[in-house]
């Protein structure tokens, strides 16, 4: 598992865009609280941010110097680097948008097998996205030469753009393809693997993926550590490591994998546990697990 260090804002490196009106939002948590709430997830090698973008960038908007990160061996086999799945509520005419998408990204529309699709995207680096229609229908959409990872995701955000009028939701590629099965879902667009490699690579290249692009599943991740702002705009770094000699101290509670706690967690998380004074910013029911 990784550990909680402090971190100089400015050396952190940042693998995705934000959404300006979520930073927004962030910002204005930020400012309401007084406190960050979760540590942000960083590589140990090479202080990039796995999970916490808009975290950080919302805190340099407020003047941080540093953020508590939690630091994980990113080549472990504890750290699972997934993707998003895009996700259409609204009745639209699949082939028709599809061939305007194709129109302006300049690839081909492949009908296929629903298996068979999904499969290309795996293993075809032409392949873009794969659509998969709650009637069974498939198309792959590919362009006629390799295309680098973060270019298809550059894809994925046009793609993004025109689904958007047609209650574009997203999912968890589970979530997603479990509704479409159901018919909750007039399609679902699946997107390309990301490898550790890629983010990698276009992190240290300064190439940003579009928002919801990758997630990251990180094996016993630290939540609540509800670090004063005042801690991270402070230029005395004892200030700093004082407060992460407290947080160590206090209990931890460790859920497993599939827990609720502000949202469904996939991996085991340790929940920091904190005084009374601060039990107002837990959920109701992770209070009442703590006694």
């Amino acid at each position: 598992m990784g550990s909680l260090a402090f971190v100089d804002i400015d050396e952190l490196i940042l693998h995705e865009e934000v959404i300006p009106s979520l930073l927004d939002s962030v910002v204005s948590e930020l400012r309401a609280t007084g406190m960050l709430l979760h540590p942000v997830v960083v590589s140990s090698q090479h202080l990039m941010v796995l999970d916490g973008n808009h975290r950080v960038e919302a805190l340099k908007r407020v003047g941080a110097k540093r953020v508590l990160a939690y630091q994980v061996d990113y080549s472990s086999d504890e750290v699972v680097v997934k993707r998003w799945f895009r996700s259409v509520s609204g009745d639209l005419d699949v082939e028709a948008v599809l061939k305007r998408v194709a129109e302006e990204l300049g690839v081909e529309v492949v009908r296929t097998g629903r298996e068979e699709s999904i499969a290309f995207l795996e293993s075809d680096r032409r392949a873009i996205a794969s659509v998969l229609e709650s009637e069974g229908s498939a198309f792959l959409l590919r362009s006629d030469s390799p295309v680098p990872t973060h270019r298809a995701y550059a894809m994925m955000a046009e793609i993004d753009r025109v689904l958007a009028p047609y209650g574009l939701l997203h999912e968890t590629e589970d979530e997603a393809l479990a509704r479409l099965g159901r018919r909750e879902r007039r399609a679902v667009v699946a997107s390309r693997p990301i490898r550790k490699e890629d983010v990698i690579e276009s992190a240290l290249n300064g190439i940003r993926f579009p928002p919801k692009s990758s997630r990251h599943v990180v094996k016993g991740r630290v939540l609540f550590a509800m670090v004063p702002l005042e801690v991270l705009l402070s230029d005395d770094e004892d200030v700093a490591e004082s407060y992460l000699r407290r947080i160590g101290e206090l209990r931890v509670l460790t859920l497993p994998p599939g827990s609720i706690v502000d949202r469904f967690y996939e991996e085991e998380v340790r929940v920091i546990v904190h005084g009374p004074e601060l039990r107002s910013y837990y959920p109701q029911h992770i209070r009442a697990l703590m006694g």
